[in-house]
């Protein structure tokens, strides 16, 4: 038996361009809903990168670390927040990240590896991926990020099957334990992201009417290597903290014995 959800490192803002509510409202929302402890991780804004709709442009950084380090300290005594973004890993971003860390106090970032980044642009998103070698590509791209040890887990490693034309193919299987296997070996988490149920819903793919993630038998093969796993809301708006349907997810980890955790080490 789980206990009541508490925490959520999973948290955008109105800066990514399609997320909904003050900063602070998202704040209230979850001390309302009982929670500890709450993280901001809103699309990462790239130097000189420009993706409206998806995320901020880097002019908004100092808004973002003024207005959730301000929270910190207005709600000290009632919720622990922290400061992150989800990240895709691009190795020509390297020294950025690093100063997220050390000159801007960030306190994590998480993988959320969306898109292939080519010349300033984002030609292929993973989710829509149609071709295997596509899928592989984005296996790569998760692997080498874990293998940097800066982010603190993988938010819905299970993405690639939102809309690959192969369904659960060999390919799809064998991504499945590329990733797993490496969740394991550089002891990066991987996330069950709530977002899918209660932000996208059921839908029509490939043949299948479902929930685009988490996708059920990418996490049987997950649990044969004894993979962490932990919840992400992935909110978009204050009142996902207080209509939650996560109860899918904790059947997902009875289900498959995973390992489970409901805290980061963060300092």
């Amino acid at each position: 038996m789980f206990k009541p959800l508490d925490y959520c490192y999973h948290t955008h803002t109105t800066r990514c361009g399609h997320a909904y509510g003050r900063d602070e409202e998202y704040v209230q929302a979850a001390i309302q809903a009982g929670y500890k402890v709450l993280g901001f991780s809103d699309h990462i804004f790239f130097p000189g990168v420009h993706q409206p709709g998806m995320r901020g442009d880097l002019s908004l950084l100092q808004d973002y670390i003024q207005s959730i380090q301000s929270l910190k300290k207005k709600y000290a005594k009632e919720i622990k927040i922290y400061l992150g973004f989800e990240a895709e890993y691009y190795p020509i971003f390297d020294s950025y990240y690093q100063s997220l860390f050390q000159d801007h106090q960030f306190d994590y970032l998480i993988l959320g590896h969306h898109f292939r980044y080519q010349d300033g642009r984002f030609p292929i998103y993973y989710g829509e991926a149609k071709t295997a070698s596509t899928l592989h590509e984005y296996a790569d791209g998760v692997i080498q990020a874990m293998q940097k040890g800066i982010f603190a887990y993988v938010a819905h490693p299970d993405l690639f099957m939102l809309g690959y034309h192969g369904g659960w193919d060999e390919h799809a299987i064998a991504v499945t334990h590329r990733i797993a296997k490496a969740s394991v070996q550089y002891q990066v988490p991987l996330e069950l992201n709530l977002g899918g149920v209660q932000g996208r819903g059921k839908m029509h793919i490939q043949g299948e009417y479902r929930y685009p993630y988490p996708y059920e038998k990418f996490w049987e093969i997950a649990s044969q290597y004894g993979v962490t796993t932990i919840i992400g809301i992935d909110a978009h708006a204050p009142d996902q903290f207080l209509n939650q349907r996560y109860t899918m997810l904790m059947d997902i980890i009875e289900k498959y014995h995973l390992r489970y955790i409901d805290r980061l080490p963060l300092k």
